[in-house]
């Protein structure tokens, strides 16, 4: 009888948060401790992030975010129900209680995420290995992600 194989995928997210994170993150992936990385396309350290992915050959995927920082599509010019007046996300919890409370838009959560996608391929110049959501947002009990496939 054939052996089953089982492969273990250890993903380090938030990579493009900041550079000292993301070197660390690398340390951890050439000492094998990591197998793959998740990109946070609106990090401070997203562009310098992709680099290094691409140095390095690390399998990366999308790390969706939306709940920290500053969108990259069309919520960052404002008016949007996935920001605040400050013209940034509402954070882990804002958002959650806009999801519960539902006050969040679904189209504009689409748009924020193929915006996230769109700045993904310019910054690696190729799809996602795999998507995951910042903070857990794709996991969110009948979260916005559910409808974006």
């Amino acid at each position: 009888m054939a052996r089953l194989r089982v492969r273990l995928v250890v993903t380090a997210d938030d990579f493009g948060y900041c550079p000292r994170r993301d070197e660390g993150i690398v340390e951890a992936f050439l000492a094998g401790a990591v197998t793959s990385v998740s990109l946070l396309v609106n990090g401070s350290a997203s562009e310098s992030a992709a680099e290094l992915a691409r140095r390095h050959q690390i399998p990366t995927g999308l790390h969706a975010n939306l709940s920290e920082g500053r969108p990259v599509g069309p919520a960052r010019r404002g008016a949007s129900s996935l920001i605040g007046s400050e013209g940034f996300f509402l954070g882990k919890m804002g958002f959650r209680r806009a999801v519960a409370a539902g006050e969040v838009i679904l189209p504009q959560v689409r748009e924020e995420l193929e915006a996230q996608l769109s700045r993904f391929r310019e910054l690696l110049g190729r799809d996602p290995t795999h998507v995951d959501g910042h903070q857990h947002v794709h996991v969110l009990p009948g979260g916005p992600t559910s409808s974006w496939a």
